[in-house]
């Protein structure tokens, strides 16, 4: 039996109530998914030592594991993803190192991008990043979508994405 995948929103902003965290909302509204805000962990940045193994960042590793599809949302900060954003990739690391075991876990997953900012201007470079880690962790890269804030609410052109992606999201599949 085929059944829509489990869906998990990871966002990654310097303001957990900003205007990345209003574009997640609405995609909330449009499809059932699961919501991480980094900053309600704490973790620190990878460590060559792996000093740091008491933060959260198994934990939040431990939650990730249980969805199928994962979407990354940052702001696009100086035209890439946010400093805890990053410092969550970074930490990826530690399970291709000392947590081979959850490393592998993350094959086959998908992995969506999100990126917000207060205009229509776009940086597709700011995905590359998030493409060549979905490869190289053996995960299905399934796209980039841009969005934007106009006066304080979503641009319609941000509504529609959303909605098209919610759609997307839905016709995904998993063999139960």
């Amino acid at each position: 039996m085929k059944k829509t995948p489990k869906t998990l929103l990871i966002l990654g902003s310097s303001r957990s109530n900003g205007n990345t965290r209003k574009v997640l909302d609405r995609l909330m509204e449009l499809h059932d998914c699961d919501l991480i805000d980094l900053n309600d962990w704490q973790f620190s940045y990878y460590d060559y030592e792996h000093k740091n193994q008491d933060d959260d960042f198994i934990k939040i590793i431990d939650q990730v594991l249980k969805y199928e599809v994962l979407i990354f949302a940052s702001p696009i900060y100086w035209y890439s993803m946010s400093a805890v954003m990053k410092t969550f990739f970074d930490r990826i690391s530690d399970l291709l190192k000392i947590r081979k075991e959850e490393g592998r876990q993350l094959r086959g997953k998908t992995m969506l991008v999100i990126s917000c900012n207060g205009d229509q201007e776009d940086y597709p470079s700011f995905a590359t990043p998030f493409e060549l880690s979905a490869d190289y962790l053996g995960m299905k890269y399934a796209g980039y979508y841009h969005t934007w804030i106009e006066n304080g609410k979503l641009a319609q052109a941000t509504a529609d994405t959303l909605q098209q992606l919610a759609s997307e999201l839905e016709s995904l599949e998993v063999q139960e």
